[in-house]
């Protein structure tokens, strides 16, 4: 078709819309009402319906703070989600089995299984789950009957099908026990966690902290003589959080500097406790829970979340958010009773840390409430592990 000829086809479509008469002002006005008032319910956030044994959506109203951009990597099977996107930004997610951890299952959130991922090779057992930023990028620890333990990766496609699991380019861990395994928010680094000795103690020996860039194939590593590391997770930049505990061998009171810390990995490398700064105490206790047992860093780098448990136990869990800015107690997000089975902690949280998914028990349902003043309840079942250890599931 010519210019002329698509210019008088256009001319001949536009004519009945210049001819119809424009809506009145006041109908005009009332559809701006209307927009305003869905913008403004839709900012409200999810508000948090809290059962023990369930995993929740919480929500809380967003910060009037600039929120950074998401990182572009080259290493996402898609680009990382909006700063405040909603719970679709974790349509999927995988568990391992609660046994012989394999196989891994891949689940839509919605309902329904997508696939599973099985061992790579012979002999190797799948014993650690992590998730990158855009719900498709994830990484696996497999061990092998010698005690090895090398790294693996897996993209989902768009409709969330896994596809082969690909060997990473991190050094094997020979020996040790992994203690801590997470995958950057853009995907391009593993944060790997290990150590000698008890891992309850806290006198473990020669804990490393380890962050592999899987673009320069380079590896650095944060070590001590004795001590423990554990729970990683990391910020949407290069700080990665975790949980430090070195105990006086005589008394077992954990030393001071033991709680959850931060760590710039562009520093040089030193101690994990020299490279690092505090964020919140081991003795922190919030309304009779005290005694860290999880803890994950909001993507925005502004917020902690921890889980307290009751010492001696009895009483009740609770999660719990810190400012990572000022150390203080922002808000209890849930409460379970003390006898509860099974992971208690958060397993999942928005970019902005403003929505997450939390869990305590072993009833493994999601439930959703939006923000709205007649919420539309959906329920989500989560097969896989019956221990709900948060090694066996990543969002």
């Amino acid at each position: 078709m010519r210019d002329d000829e698509l210019r008088a086809r256009l001319t001949e479509w536009a004519g009945p819309l210049r001819a119809a008469p424009p809506p009145p002002l006041a109908a005009i006005q009332r559809r701006r009402r209307r927009r305003a008032a869905r913008q403004a319910a839709a900012a409200g956030g999810a508000v948090a319906a809290v059962t023990a044994g369930a995993i929740v959506l919480a929500g809380w109203p967003a910060s009037t703070a600039p929120r950074p951009a998401p990182p572009v990597s080259p290493y996402l099977a898609v680009p990382l989600p909006a700063p405040d996107a909603g719970p679709e930004t974790a349509p999927y997610f995988i568990t391992l089995d609660a046994g012989n951890r394999q196989p891994a299952t891949v689940s839509r959130a919605s309902g329904g299984i997508l696939g599973q991922v099985r061992a790579p090779a012979p002999g190797l057992t799948l014993t650690w789950v992590t998730a990158a930023g855009d719900d498709r990028t994830f990484a696996f620890a497999a061990r092998d009957q010698a005690g090895q333990t090398t790294f693996w990766g897996l993209r989902l496609s768009a409709a969330g099908q896994p596809g082969r699991l690909t060997r990473l380019p991190v050094p094997p861990l020979a020996g040790g026990q992994l203690t801590g395994l997470a995958l950057s928010a853009d995907g391009s680094q593993l944060a790997i966690a290990s150590g000698t000795g008890s891992s309850s103690t806290g006198t473990g020996g020669a804990p490393r902290l380890e962050v592999a860039s899987l673009a320069t194939r380079t590896v650095r590593t944060w070590s001590a003589a004795t001590g423990q590391v554990s729970m990683l997770s990391w910020a949407g930049d290069d700080r990665l959080a975790f949980y430090w505990l070195r105990r006086s061998p005589g008394t077992g009171v954990p030393r001071p500097g033991s709680g959850v810390r931060l760590l710039d990995t562009t520093r040089d490398p030193a101690s994990p406790l020299a490279a690092s700064r505090l964020l919140v105490p081991d003795g922190v206790t919030v309304h009779g829970s005290a005694g860290i047992t999880g803890a994950r860093i909001a993507p925005d780098g502004r917020s902690v979340f921890l889980t307290l448990h009751p010492a001696p136990r009895q009483g009740r869990f609770r999660i719990v958010r810190f400012s990572v800015a000022t150390g203080q107690l922002e808000q209890v997000i849930l409460s379970s009773p003390g006898d509860s089975l099974g992971y208690c902690g958060v397993t999942w949280t928005s970019p902005s840390g403003e929505r997450l998914l939390a869990q305590c028990g072993i009833a493994q349902t999601v439930r959703s409430d939006h923000g709205t003043t007649r919420p539309a309840s959906q329920t989500w079942s989560i097969p896989g592990s019956t221990t709900a250890d948060p090694t066996s599931f990543a969002w």
